[in-house]
């Protein structure tokens, strides 16, 4: 039989994204992968191959190095194309050398694949630039955890002294005594330094302080492995190059356009999605309360969507005048050629003034927990009030919620675009039994809001609110974020 080929794969620091395009190829063309411990499921998915987790955690080896070697040697002869999946680079820290001379001692051909390394991607995504002009224009990559009895161990004072910027890998449990012994050679315990840890994955934080008191605010952190320490003076450029990460709480059909729009304002979206849509059935006189109806006003673009699709619902509100609460309703009413009209205030004050004098009766066609904030502003103002709940609010019971709610701590931002998301994201951490850190990182972060009911269930739930913007849109809560960072 043939012998095969192995590959030695970089998959870069996390967020499958960050790979190569030849690194995903081999990836669908492999027979065998045999992947490590620090990648991202997603990166593997599509993959026809026998799939080999030899990955090595701190102390708990699946196999050892030599075992891995030989499953290699074995996997290859046997005429497998082979794709050894590494995180970040193969030949950085990576012990893909050994690999490659092991193969090569056996005649076996092996092809190295070049990936980002952590080393420089993690500062990157964390806000810290490793090299810049006139702060630093020299970069030194060590290992934090060197094996023991080494005939030529780390040379801490040469390191200590050669300035410009140190990044440390693999050095989370022995942070103390790496700092004890850069300080000891002549590094200033003054010196910036940062711990960014699970760089480019979404659960990806970062504290700052200096060589003094960072190994602290580590253990206050919980800081785990894999992290990465990054000391210098470009540390201090985070404050401004740091993208802050928001969560994003809205229904899944809505996630993505919002990511995108959060990614244009600078931000870095987490999608956790805490509610989702059910529709309901209509009622049976839904065209006579239509007919009696002199406006008919939609609250969500969701709301405009699920109605439209009723073709006699359609013809009616050609008749009617029509009312949009925010430009998305506006535009979703838009694809189906109705003509609506958006008040400059989306309050009952709005609508009292938009409609002051030219209606009496208005019906909501809605969300069935929906606020009852703009129907009760204007029976009040003497109006005619109809409400026809198109679907109701319920629990996501999506796994990126979970996930977020388990690190809360990373988040600096939360985006709440209507109460449901409050309730249901309060709830679903009690049933996690993480409310207590949820309710923690919620004070540590920004909260921002679309609207007064939101704001009002948050302080009901003894939760601040930072930001709420005068337009009650998503855009605009973007914009207000963005300029309270300004």
């Amino acid at each position: 039989m043939a012998r095969g080929k192995v590959y030695l794969v970089g998959g870069g620091p996390g967020d499958p994204e960050l790979m190569t395009l030849k690194a995903k190829r081999l990836l669908s063309e492999a027979d065998v992968i045999l992947f490590d411990r620090l990648l991202d499921p997603r990166m593997l998915e599509g993959a026809r191959a026998e799939l080999i987790d030899v990955g090595k955690n701190a102390g708990r080896h699946k196999l050892s190095q030599e075992g891995i070697n030989q499953l290699l040697i074995e996997k290859a002869q046997e005429g497998n194309v082979v794709v050894r999946l590494k995180g970040g680079d193969p030949y950085l820290f990576g012990r893909g050398g050994e690999e490659a001379l092991a193969l090569l001692e056996k005649g076996i051909s092996v092809e190295v694949v070049p990936g980002v390394t952590s080393a420089v991607a993690a500062p990157e995504l964390a806000g810290i630039p490793v090299t810049h002009r006139g702060i630093a224009s020299s970069l030194l990559i060590v290992t934090g955890h060197e094996e023991p009895g080494k005939d030529t161990p780390l040379d801490w004072k040469a390191i200590a002294n050669l300035g410009g910027t140190l990044v440390i890998l693999m050095g989370v449990s022995r942070l103390e005594k790496n700092i004890a012994s850069l300080i000891a050679g002549g590094r200033t315990a003054k010196t910036p330094a940062a711990l960014v840890e699970k760089g480019g994955w979404p659960e990806q934080r970062m504290i700052a302080g200096t060589l003094e008191d960072i190994a602290q605010k580590a253990r206050s952190a919980g800081i785990e492995s894999p992290a990465i320490l990054v000391v210098g003076e470009v540390v201090e450029l985070a404050e401004k190059l740091a993208r802050d990460r928001i969560a994003i709480l809205r229904p899944k059909a809505q996630q993505e356009e919002s990511a995108r729009l959060a990614e244009s304002y600078g931000f870095q979206p987490i999608m956790a999605p805490a509610i989702a849509l059910k529709e309901k059935p209509l009622p049976e006189d839904l065209l006579e309360r239509l007919e009696r109806a002199e406006c008919v006003a939609f609250t969500s673009a969701n709301g405009a969507l699920m109605a439209l699709q009723d073709k006699g619902i359609r013809e009616a509100l050609t008749r009617k005048r029509v009312i949009a609460i925010g430009p998305k309703t506006e535009q979703a009413l838009s694809e189906y050629g109705l003509i609506s009209q958006v008040p400059e205030e989306y309050s009952s004050e709005g609508l009292q003034k938009m409609l002051s004098g030219q209606a009496c009766s208005i019906l909501f066609l809605r969300s069935a927990q929906g606020s009852q904030y703009l129907s009760e502003g204007l029976r009040q103002a003497g109006l005619q009030v109809d409400d026809i709940p198109l679907y109701e609010v319920v629990f996501s019971g999506d796994q990126r919620l979970d996930d977020l709610i388990k690190r809360a701590k990373s988040v600096e931002i939360f985006a709440f675009t209507s109460s449901s998301t409050v309730r249901y994201l309060l709830e679903r951490a009690r049933a996690m039994g993480l409310e207590k850190e949820l309710r923690e990182a919620l004070e540590r972060s920004t909260v921002a809001v679309i609207g007064k009911p939101t704001a009002e269930e948050l302080s009901r739930q003894g939760v601040k609110v930072d930001v709420m913007p005068e337009k009650f849109t998503f855009e605009a809560m973007l914009q207000a974020l963005k300029a309270r960072k300004n």
